[in-house]
């Protein structure tokens, strides 16, 4: 029997397929599977092919949908496609009108309810009197938000006089990349 360079190289990815196949099922049972067994399969193309001649062609095809599988589980396993989906609710309150110390208070909630983790998440407040002109602004910027996490934010403005003419909050929520 006699190697070839193509089953040179498929012993060779065969091998690196078994390793990787460890650090896959780390994340991904069905997918380190699928590398171990499709690196198995190519570590043994050439006792195969010396048993049956025709038998390469069928060895690589069967590596290559096993490694496409393998990567595959490991891409979903560590959470390639995941994405994060924020939710907020938020209150305002008005507190001490028409005095000196007039404050605004905004308490709120945001959830991750994706299923990948949130970065960079910052929460826009912004006060308008009745108008619709803004009286003040403030950013809140939130840890981390793993899948499935919460955490409460707070904001408060003043004292000021001026806060005395509040009326309404535009609260928005930006995830960044």
């Amino acid at each position: 029997m006699r190697i070839t360079t193509l089953d040179v190289l498929a012993m060779v990815l065969g091998v690196v397929a078994v390793v990787f196949s460890g650090f896959v099922l780390a994340h991904s049972a069905w997918g380190g599977v699928a590398l171990l067994v499709g690196g198995a399969l190519a570590l043994s193309i050439a006792p195969l092919r010396a048993r049956i001649p025709a038998v390469a062609p069928v060895v690589w095809l069967c590596f290559l949908v096993l490694l496409s599988t393998g990567v595959a589980g490991f891409l979903v396993g560590f959470g390639v496609f995941d994405s994060p989906s924020v939710e907020h609710e938020w209150d305002a309150t008005l507190h001490d009108a028409d005095t000196a110390d007039a404050t605004v208070v905004v308490t709120g909630t945001a959830a991750n309810v994706g299923d990948g983790p949130a970065e960079r998440v910052t929460i826009d407040v912004t006060l308008y009197d009745g108008g619709g002109q803004s009286l003040d602004s403030a950013d809140v910027r939130l840890t981390r938000l793993r899948a499935g996490a919460s955490q409460q934010f707070f904001v408060r403005f003043g004292p000021d006089r001026e806060l005395s003419a509040f009326e309404e909050a535009g609260v928005k929520l930006t995830v960044g990349p």
